[in-house]
This record gives C-alpha cells, sequence and structure tokens, in this order.
C-alpha cells in the first residue's frame, strides 16, 4: 500500500521541500542495534539469518530504526528493535512503540465490510450509490470493486485541492465527505470492473458505508468488531496526530546519503479509512495471522476476498490485489507508507507464519516510492520459507 503523497507532488502546489512521501538524522541514524528478544530463545541459524535481513536494510538504506517480528507455529516468536526512534535525542527504538500504520488499515476497513456482509446488512453487489449520493459512476460501481481498487474513481489524495489545503496544514481535519469530495470532481478514469487501480477515495467511501450501516463511527465498529474480539489493545482509530508514547519520530532518509529529516505530524483524518489506524508490532503480528487466515471471516468470504485478487499496475508492490489483501508470493497480508511511516503485516498459510515490520521512515532521493518495510518483509519471509 502506499499513500503516494510524494514531495514531488507536494512541491507542485506549494514547493514543500521538507515533506517526504506520506504514504508514506545524520547519517548512518539506523545502525546501532538497542533491541532486545521478546523471550530468551536460544541463537540459532534461522535468528541469525532474522538479524542478517534487518542488518541489511540498515546498511544499504539507512533508516533511523526498525521493528521487526517473526511467529510461526509452533516456535517462540522472534521480536526485535533496532537502531533509534529519535536521532537528534538518540533515543532507542522500543518494541512497545505505537506507529500510524498507514494503507494497512485498509485491510480493517474492507474486513469490517465484509463482517457485514457476513451478517446479512450488505451485500458486495450493491451499488455504492444506495449509500452515498453523488459518486461518479455511483450507479454501476458496487462495494466489491471499491474493496478491489477497481472503481475508476480518482485518489483524493492526489488532487490539487487538497494538497494545496494539506501542504499549509498537515494537522487540519477533515470529513470523509470533504475527502471524497476532491474525487467526485474528477471523471472516473474508467468503468467500474474494467481495471486496477489503486484509490484511497475506494475506502474513505467504504468507511463512510460501514457508518451508514451499523449506525456507529467507524472507530467504535472497528473496536468493537476487530480491536476488541482480537485483544489488539494497542490499536486504535484517532481522531488526533498525538499517539499514546512511546511513538518514533518520522523521517524521509536520502538512502544514498543516510541523511534523514524529521518529518511533520499528519491528522489521520486526512486519511479517514484508508489510511487512519495506529498500532503496535504486537498488535500487527496478530493482526497479519488474522487477516491472512480470515479468522474473523467464514471460509466462503475469505477465499472470495482473495480469489477476486487480480494483477496490480500501480500503487504499492504487491503481485495481485483482492479485497483489501494483497499477495507478494505466497505470502497474503497488507502493507502502508506515508510521512515517515513504513509499514508490513503478511501471512504464510502454508507455514502458519506471521511478519511483521514497521520502520519510522520513508525514503528520499532517486528511490521515493521503495517500501523498506516490504524489503525487509520479502527477505524475512526469505529466512522462514528456507527453515
Amino acid at each position: 500500500m502506499r499513500f503516494d503523497l510524494s514531495r514531488r507532488h507536494l512541491g507542485r502546489w506549494a514547493g514543500a521541500a521538507t515533506l517526504a512521501p506520506w504514504l508514506a538524522s545524520c547519517g548512518g541514524g539506523g545502525s546501532g542495534d538497542s533491541g532486545v528478544l521478546v523471550l530468551p530463545v536460544a541463537a540459532n541459524a534461522r535468528e541469525a539469518g532474522y538479524v542478517q535481513a534487518i542488518e541489511s536494510i540498515l546498511t544499504a538504506y539507512h533508516p533511523p530504526g526498525i521493528l521487526a517480528g517473526v511467529r510461526v507455529a509452533g516456535e517462540a516468536p522472534w521480536t526485535r528493535a533496532f537502531g533509534q526512534a529519535d536521532v537528534a535525542r538518540a533515543t532507542p527504538m522500543a518494541l512497545n512503540s505505537t506507529f500510524p500504520v498507514r494503507s494497512v488499515t485498509k485491510s480493517f476497513t474492507v474486513t469490517l465490510l465484509l463482517q457485514l456482509v457476513q451478517s446479512g446488512q450488505l451485500a458486495l453487489d450493491h451499488k455504492i450509490e444506495r449509500y452515498i449520493a453523488g459518486v461518479p459512476n455511483g450507479s454501476l460501481i458496487n462495494l466489491a470493486d471499491l474493496a478491489g481498487n477497481q472503481s475508476g474513481l480518482a485518489d483524493y489524495s492526489m488532487q490539487p485541492g487538497f494538497l494545496e489545503v494539506f501542504v499549509k496544514d498537515t494537522l487540519h481535519v477533515w470529513t470523509p465527505q470533504e475527502l471524497v469530495a476532491f474525487s467526485f470532481a474528477v471523471k472516473p478514469s474508467f468503468l467500474p470492473g474494467e481495471q486496477y487501480q489503486y484509490s484511497n477515495t475506494n475506502t474513505v467511501l467504504l468507511g463512510m458505508v460501514v457508518e451508514t450501516v451499523t449506525g456507529q463511527s467507524l472507530a467504535d465498529a472497528l473496536a468493537a468488531r476487530i480491536f476488541k474480539p482480537l485483544g489488539l489493545g494497542g490499536t486504535s482509530y484517532p481522531s488526533s496526530a498525538e499517539l499514546p508514547p512511546p511513538t518514533p519520530t518520522p523521517y524521509a532518509v536520502d538512502i544514498v546519503t543516510g541523511i534523514a529529516d524529521d518529518q511533520p505530524l499528519i491528522s489521520p483524518t486526512s486519511l479517514a479509512g484508508s489510511g487512519a489506524i495506529a498500532s503496535t508490532l504486537a498488535d500487527l503480528l496478530v493482526w497479519g495471522d488474522a487477516l491472512g487466515r480470515g479468522s474473523l471471516l467464514v471460509a466462503a468470504l475469505q477465499d472470495l476476498r482473495k480469489s477476486r485478487a487480480r494483477d496490480v499496475t500501480n500503487g504499492p508492490e504487491y503481485d495481485r490485489y483482492g479485497l483489501g489483501i494483497g499477495q507478494i508470493g505466497n505470502w497474503w497480508g497488507h502493507t502502508g507508507s506515508g510521512v515517515g511511516f513504513q509499514i508490513a503485516t503478511m501471512n504464510l498459510a502454508s507455514r502458519n507464519a506471521t511478519v511483521a515490520v514497521m520502520v519510522n521512515a520513508t525514503p528520499e532521493g532517486s528511490r521515493r516510492d521503495l517500501n523498506l518495510a516490504q524489503e525487509l518483509f520479502e527477505k524475512l519471509a526469505a529466512v522462514v520459507e528456507a527453515a
């Protein structure tokens, strides 16, 4: 996933040279290893492989800090913190840190939608105009089109009107209706179902549908139907940029020079159902398992969300994307990126294994579209699969 509001896009409208990708120190800020094992597990070749994978990312890309965790059925979980939460203060990264998880939020929002399908409160073939007025092609676009990024609706977060306000005030408070209005002013780029196009508008609309159907705020619905049943005590749908401490400082890092610049906090209301959730490494491991295995859904719906997957042509570097879930190799889950934070949580059903990664940096320089968390996930996944 990527909330792709990069510096180059922001710069078109306001010359915001200090803002990094939102879907997004001194050199070498991520090279220190300040982490500890959660459980006193004896070192072995696999754990050495995990550490080597992390150190390779630190060496190649210089992110200030990393949290990483691996859970494999029948084995003690492995979680570890590396580097710094704050470079200027030389604050070590803490395992219990709260991170904005950006577009991993989409996987929660769509799971909530599928739960409402499961309970018979709505259907995936329902047209969006049934719930939200004024959507271009609203009589044609169904809820599955939105969940699978096949609606053709423009991404509100890439529209000039939105960017002009966001650049001036990253803490500006938005309503979901205000966000989608930027999209509604643009003609859809294709008819629903014809193509794949990653758009944050899709899951903002689905969050609005959830509120309409349940009569609850999206925050309350998520808490009641997902956070509490899974015991995700460190996960929330906040309305403010201030999160429970410890929270790392977000950075934009030049992956060639290692120079990192701290980034502004952003209001989660600018992301809504597409990217507002905050969580911890421990909770992301639980969520990655539940998402990949479908523990909150009946088997038929979990199979459906994966079977609807199609090849990805833009956005995050998944191989395929289903209904609020992406595939990388044989792993299923979701990634997130934007303004100083990058996240990934993925599950491998055949090994009952989950990997979660959190990085307090987004890349600058020549590779702004790189997701460091995804790069690290793939290295950790290779260690798991080789075991």
